[in-house]
């Protein structure tokens, strides 16, 4: 949510010119392994041991301010905040004008209640980059937690003069005015946030639909959050939150202390940085905003998706595994932890849960998507046809953004060896996506290798490789096509280019050495055959290979091919 965020990225450097040695350093004999295992251990995403390797070189070395810096932003990204302020303080003992130190800092003394010193520190931070947004934000957050309304909304008052951040001005504005119960102004406000962005974000479209039910205004709130489901109707929470809406239970503000204010900001930070480049940076901004406030569904899993681009999967883990569920973003966590379970090969762990959501909510296809994707990936094809099943079956209104269904499960059917229905589950997803690559390029080749409807084959798989000309599997279609049709020139032409572009796969490197062999060129084609073997064929295609290298390409194997 917040522009420029990338700016902390720049203080918070992952990978630091090493240490210098030098006789100040008596210990040093350790020093070098330490700093070389710390980065290892970073570089193989165990953060935790990342940390406690660069705090050991700091015992030998701790005024080295790369040093503490790097040791600060990996025990953040551990989650540790209570062991990241120290450094933080040293830190900022070594470069007064560190952001990153003063934010953990500020973070520290709200959290303890020192506003003063909060304020102080806030006031003196450099307002550049992120700080130009977050500043006036965080020090509103202060004046709140010391009684003083006006001060707040004086302070965010400079973000109403630039458009870029007119949407965070009106949305902490209201966050501000529920708390002293200026419900209009609050809901003005709201209104202001929720148009700045179009479709709205569904943070806002919370936070107003609250301020809405507080006021009886039911009718109003429902109206926004069906207007918000309309635009964006694949988010999994979607459903719980509206069911909370059509409670009768009057709502608590989704934040109500100044603490929470500031998590609040801390969580726009970390959510406006969703691309793996700014990953790290985004953790920092998430585990700051839970030391302020623990139990912040939101945030948790907004960490557990941070994790996941960083491939820390059993971190994420925990991550999701700390939402309640009670919470509307648990059933989402689950789908995502279990998706991590699976990707750790704990797939056992994966299927159990799936399962039982699957049976948990009969409404819901996207748990039987999940588990059918998870078996597929896991050549369970059998079970994946079933759980397919069960998906399309709860399903309906059939949408261009279903042909993933359809091909999923035609791609198990003809893997169980049930082309009719394999064949018509692609027609229809190409009924859905006319232009799918995927699904013209799988029914084409599959017609031909059947050596069935052949011109219609060619017309799919030409069509797709129009629309990916570099996807090498696609133009290894095309080639092979033109093999089966003896148009050998043309097959040459088309799977040499597709070895060019999948160097590394044995099935295509296999069909380039058959072709070879057809038009004369053997020991092209023997060449051909052994890097297939050296590239890992599967085994009946490597008994297969191992025959034509003995044998050659005999009619009846290319007939058979």
């Amino acid at each position: 949510m917040f522009a420029g965020a990338g700016q902390v990225g720049a203080e918070t450097p992952l990978d630091p010119a090493p240490p210098k040695p030098g006789a100040e350093h008596p210990g040093y004999s350790g020093l070098p392994g330490n700093y070389l295992a710390g980065r290892f251990a970073y570089r193989e995403r165990d953060v935790t041991s990342a940390a406690n390797f660069y705090r050991q070189v700091l015992a030998e070395d701790y005024e080295n301010r790369a040093l503490v810096q790097r040791a600060l932003v990996l025990t953040v990204q551990g989650g540790r905040i209570d062991d990241a302020i120290p450094l933080a303080a040293h830190l900022v003992e070594l470069d007064p004008k560190s952001k990153i130190g003063h934010l953990i800092l500020i973070v520290s003394a709200i959290a303890d209640g020192r506003l003063d010193e909060a304020l102080e520190r806030v006031k003196n931070i450099e307002r550049k980059g992120i700080y130009e947004l977050m500043a006036p934000i965080m020090e509103g957050w202060v004046e709140m937690g010391r009684g003083n309304y006006d001060g707040a909304l004086a302070a965010i008052e400079p973000l109403a003069a630039k458009q870029a951040f007119e949407m965070y001005h009106a949305y902490h504005g209201a966050l501000m005015a529920n708390i002293f119960n200026q419900q209009d102004i609050a809901n003005d406000n709201f209104r202001v946030a929720l148009t700045a962005v179009p479709g709205g974000t569904l943070r806002v479209v919370v936070a107003y639909t609250t301020s809405l039910r507080r006021n009886g205004r039911l009718d109003e709130a429902t109206a926004i959050f069906e207007s918000y489901r309309e635009s964006n109707p694949d988010s999994p929470w979607l459903e719980p939150i509206l069911a909370t809406i059509n409670s009768d239970l009057r709502p608590e503000l989704i934040v109500s202390t100044a603490k929470e204010g500031m998590a609040e900001a801390l969580f726009g930070a970390a959510s406006a940085l969703p691309n793996e480049s700014a990953g790290d940076t985004g953790l920092i901004y998430a585990y700051l905003a839970l030391h302020l406030r623990q139990d912040f569904p939101v945030v948790q899993l907004l960490v557990g998706e941070v994790l996941d681009v960083l491939e820390r999967f059993e971190d994420a883990i925990k991550a999701y595994g700390g939402i309640s569920r009670d919470s509307p973003y648990s059933w989402s966590a689950r789908l995502r932890a279990a998706s991590d379970l699976a990707s750790v090969e704990r797939v056992d762990e994966a299927v159990k849960i799936l399962s039982e959501m699957v049976d948990e909510n009969p409404q819901r296809s996207d748990a039987a998507i999940a588990l059918a994707d998870v078996l597929r990936r896991n050549e369970r094809f059998d079970e994946s046809v079933r759980f397919y099943d069960v998906a399309i079956g709860r399903t309906s209104g059939f949408d261009a953004r279903h042909w993933t269904l359809f091909y999923s499960r035609g791609v198990m059917l003809e893997r169980t060896k049930q082309w009719p229905r394999a064949e018509a589950d692609f027609l229809h997803a190409l009924e859905l996506q006319p232009d799918q690559p995927l699904v013209l390029n799988y029914l084409g080749y599959s017609w031909v290798e059947q050596g069935t409807n052949l011109e219609r084959a060619m017309s799919l798989i030409e069509r797709a490789v129009a629309l990916r000309p570099t996807d090498g599997y696609i133009v290894d279609s095309l080639g092979w096509a033109f093999y089966r049709l003896g148009d050998f020139e043309n097959a040459v032409k088309h799977l040499e280019r597709a070895v060019e572009l999948r160097a590394d796969d044995p099935i295509i490197t296999d069909h380039l050495g058959d072709i070879y062999w057809k038009v004369g060129r053997q020991n092209e084609a023997k060449f051909q055959w052994e890097r297939s073997l050296v590239l890992g064929a599967e085994e009946d295609a490597s008994i297969l290979i191992r025959q034509k290298l003995k044998e050659g390409l005999s009619d009846s194997e290319e007939d058979a091919q």
